[in-house]
């Protein structure tokens, strides 16, 4: 599924998981769009796709605390250890063994009530063929929600950079990428923008973190010290202070 193995780069993504608020804007979004779904069904199919070690998921469980009884959970992650480690950590939520694969193809058993991406289309290897599949994956009634950012994203404007220093294009997806398949195929969707913060005491391991992260084994091919210099801009008060949003979409199954 990935590009990116983010098993490389855990502690990285960790500190920007810690440093942004990202994950709770997120949260948020995502409950709203999903009140009142338990009320409409006694029993409620969910597929993670790219769920990582279920940090994210818990919060999102936690805050529409849906009864443990109804929720069937489904776990999707390529890098096996943080897929164990998602499972335990997301065992309480549901009364039901929770099921999980490397792919969507490994045994994935539509369809779904709730289908959750959260940051994760960057990097499958097709976007279409992907996109496509949990689109189909949906039971009637059922919701699709990704989230993605956009290349007005700061961060996404860093790969841009870094890439072009290679003369190379970015070799990874953005939310432009999601709304225009989905658009081709002519299936609706809704999209709301939704703002979030990074912020870090700044230094030059700090903004290394942050560009091995994104970068993962690429940044050693680039230029350091000029994709360092891409922070000075938002720089104030002895932090990297950064205001950006991301782009979350929501297909609903007439």
């Amino acid at each position: 599924m990935a590009a990116k193995d983010f098993g490389a780069i855990e502690s990285d993504y960790a500190f920007f998981m810690t440093h942004a608020t990202e994950a709770e804007s997120d949260v948020a979004e995502y409950a709203r769009e999903l009140a009142g779904v338990a009320e409409r069904r006694t029993a409620i199919r969910m597929l993670d796709f790219g769920c990582g070690t279920g940090s994210f998921s818990e919060q999102l469980l936690s805050t529409v605390n849906w009864p443990p009884r109804a929720l069937e959970l489904t776990l999707v992650e390529p890098v096996p250890h943080q897929c164990e480690e998602a499972a335990l950590r997301l065992a309480g939520f549901s009364e039901r063994a929770i099921a999980t694969a490397q792919k969507l193809d490994a045994g994935v058993r539509g369809p779904f009530d709730v289908i959750l991406s959260n940051h994760v289309l960057y990097y499958v290897d097709d976007l279409d063929a992907t996109l496509r599949q949990l689109v189909d994956l949906r039971s009637p009634g059922g919701k699709l929600l990704l989230a993605m950012a956009g290349w007005d994203n700061m961060l996404l404007g860093l790969w841009q950079t870094g890439f072009a220093m290679l003369g190379r294009p970015v070799p990874y997806y953005a939310a432009q990428d999601v709304a225009s398949a989905l658009s081709r195929w002519g299936i609706p969707f809704r999209k709301a923008r939704v703002p979030y913060r990074l912020r870090f005491p700044d230094s030059a391991e700090n903004r290394l973190k942050i560009l091995r992260f994104l970068f993962a084994e690429h940044l050693d091919t680039m230029p350091r010290q000029r994709l360092l210099g891409e922070f000075d801009r938002y720089c104030q008060h002895g932090h990297v202070e950064v205001n950006t949003h991301s782009d979350h979409f929501a297909v609903e199954q007439p």
